[in-house]
């Protein structure tokens, strides 16, 4: 009888109805959508920090990590400086 419950369970447990675990968001959202929405990533990121160990792993809390790294260098063009010896 237990082996019947067993698959049920993890069968369930693995269906969750958003995929997240931030409250506000119906989706899974990706890197780009957050980069190009700046206000909803740092709600995002406030709400990531206020609990690490729950939503550490939360697919949303790391990709809006990382929109906030690459919102935080810019598009990566930076100018050169010169190597060269004065003399």
């Amino acid at each position: 009888m237990l082996k019947f419950y067993v698959p049920l369970i993890v069968l369930l447990v693995g269906c969750s109805a958003s995929g997240t675990q931030v409250p506000f968001l119906d989706r899974v959202m990706t890197v780009a959508e957050f980069t190009a929405q700046p206000a909803l990533r740092k709600k995002v990121d406030a709400f990531c920090a206020n609990d690490p160990g729950r939503t550490m792993q939360d697919s949303n809390c790391i990709n809006s990590q990382q929109a906030t790294r690459i919102a935080s260098v810019g598009n990566g063009n930076f100018p050169k400086i010169s190597t060269a010896l004065p003399w």
